[in-house]
């Protein structure tokens, strides 16, 4: 029987960090890269556990149980038992879902039986997996957005609350489940805000290059000399009538969301400055998507 160590290293520690990325791009909950390789890494050789005289011990659902929750833990941090519980499900619902999209084309592709252990004796090939994820990404967000929309109805309201280094500022947002912006470089999902109501805790720089009428076309070097340089993002959106064009974004340290009198806090989120009111009464001043709400203030609509 030939083991592809090199092949079981490789295709474990990828399918690992995929689904450690996905987890966080739903949930919206920061990654650092060096504990998300670290996680991965760690359920990787975890595989190599079936190889051993104690392979019962490995492939016993308690076992796997116990090794989502590290890699859980190590990449995320969560400090409330309540959110490491949702991202344990969430991050084995993914891992479930890749697994039956590679096992589907493997067999829809291949006439091979389908075999437990194919990942250790290099059965499957690596195109396979590529194909699947690569599936799983195309049509993932669609998917996401379409079920939150469709199974969860929450308030149409949420108060926020921004922090940017030593500054804070409040807001009155909307809870939109159309906001599908995300910020091109982590996929992390992005709250727009108006202008006119974050421009005190901006510099006069970013102000002035968020009111013109195209960012492309303003001196872009002058951003060099702001101490928020290293923060700025641009958000490209698509809106209703086939209106394109890109926000400037700042990533603040932490947003704190409350609804239904329940709050979330998130790290490293961006808000995308939007030069017009995003109400004609001035009620709100956000655009806060659904995966960025507290867990439990989702309710079912009557």
């Amino acid at each position: 029987m030939a083991v592809y160590v090199d092949l079981l290293l490789l295709v474990n520690f990828s399918l690992n960090a995929w689904a450690l990325w996905v987890t966080s791009l739903v949930t919206g909950m920061r990654r650092r890269k060096a504990a998300l390789s670290l996680a991965s890494l760690c359920g990787a050789i975890y595989a190599f556990g079936v190889l051993t005289p104690w392979a019962a011990i490995f492939v016993h659902p308690v076992s796997k149980l116990l090794l989502a929750i590290l890699m859980v833990y190590l990449t995320f941090r969560p400090r409330l038992p309540g959110k490491m519980l949702t991202l344990v499900a969430w991050f084995l619902l993914i891992s479930c879902i890749t697994a039956g999209m590679i096992l589907g084309l493997y067999t829809l592709l291949l006439d091979r039986e389908v075999q437990g252990t194919m990942l250790a004796w290099g059965d499957l090939p690596l195109w396979v997996v590529g194909l699947a994820l690569l599936v799983l990404y195309g049509t993932g967000g669609r998917f996401l957005g379409n079920l939150e929309n469709r199974l969860v109805h929450v308030a149409n309201s949420a108060h926020l609350r921004a922090y940017l280094e030593e500054m804070e500022i409040e807001l009155e947002a909307l809870v939109d489940s159309g906001n599908q912006l995300v910020e091109p470089l982590s996929g992390r999902p992005v709250i727009v805000v108006a202008l006119d109501a974050v421009s005190d805790m901006l510099p006069p720089e970013i102000v002035a290059l968020s009111r013109s009428d195209s960012i492309w076309e303003a001196k872009l070097d002058e951003l060099a000399t702001t101490n928020l340089v290293q923060r700025l993002h641009f958000v490209p959106f698509h809106a209703v009538g086939n209106e394109r064009g890109v926000l400037l974004g700042v990533r603040v340290d932490y947003v704190e969301v409350t609804c239904n009198g329940r709050m979330q806090r998130t790290k490293g989120i961006t808000l995308a400055i939007s030069p017009v009111s995003l109400s004609e009464d001035n009620n709100y001043q956000a655009l806060v998507p659904l995966r960025l709400l507290p867990t439990k203030a989702a309710e079912r609509g009557a």
